[in-house]
């Protein structure tokens, strides 16, 4: 009886941690937002994406103001110790918000996204349930700073095979290149960036590979990593000018 007991206990364990590793996976991967996660953008050709490497769209100062909603102040350690990221290693300083028109308010929405750059007036970065990882937190960050996915650079296919065959279906446009003039590729490709997504992104049924590194190397989600890389730390010291 014991026994069966603890099979049972183990089976509904392992039950439980599929059940919420799908739930951090599907955060990332809103299916009304594009590329995911990204607020403000109707699509692969929306002009606008066309402005957003410039400085119209970058934090004066490289200061971000912010505001952490009542949803989130338990949570207040995990959003402190992402933005401890880039105060630790760039001139980016995310700074509580006094009377500044501009500025991020964090709050506790349905799954993890952010606008891209600074758009003007208040704008939301959610971190729902499944988002609450330092380095989820980190990642919806850079798409604040400015951003893009790794996986959308215009020299991706040099880097990355894309297995359409595999991605949900619906979804294929969340795998769009952006156009040259659409990004600046600061730093080479980074299999590791804390922007790119992992091997079964999008994928049709949650296991399948639907974008896997030239070089073999394992991608993986947001939530998996600590923080930034040396690569992601440069590019945020070209960006803002640190």
């Amino acid at each position: 009886m014991m026994q069966f007991l603890i099979l049972l206990v183990l089976a509904v364990t392992a039950t439980v941690n599929a059940d919420y590793e799908k739930k951090k996976r599907l955060a990332l991967q809103n299916p009304d937002l594009y590329d995911g996660d990204m607020v403000g953008i109707s699509g692969p050709f929306d002009a606008d994406r066309n402005v957003i490497p410039g400085d119209k769209f970058r934090w004066p100062n490289a200061k971000v103001p912010y505001v952490i909603d009542q949803t989130l102040l338990g949570y207040s350690a995990v959003i402190l110790e992402g933005m401890k990221n880039y105060h630790d290693h760039t001139c980016v300083r995310f700074v509580p918000r006094t009377t500044e028109k501009d500025y991020v308010k964090l709050f506790l929405g349905q799954g993890c996204y952010s606008a891209v750059g600074r758009v003007g007036g208040q704008q939301m970065l959610s971190l729902g349930d499944g988002c609450l990882y330092v380095g989820t937190a980190v990642h919806e960050m850079g798409h604040a700073l400015g951003f893009y996915h790794e996986q959308s650079r215009s020299d991706r296919d040099e880097y990355l095979t894309i297995y359409f065959e595999n991605v949900q279906k619906g979804m294929e446009f969340n795998f769009a290149k952006l156009n040259p003039n659409q990004n600046i590729l600061y730093t080479t490709f980074d299999y590791g960036s804390i922007m790119i997504y992992g091997n079964d992104a999008f994928s049709k049924d949650g296991k399948s590979t639907t974008m896997e590194a030239k070089n073999g190397q394992k991608l993986l989600n947001p939530f998996d990593k600590k923080g930034l890389t040396k690569s992601d730390i440069e590019r945020v010291k070209k960006m803002y000018n640190c």
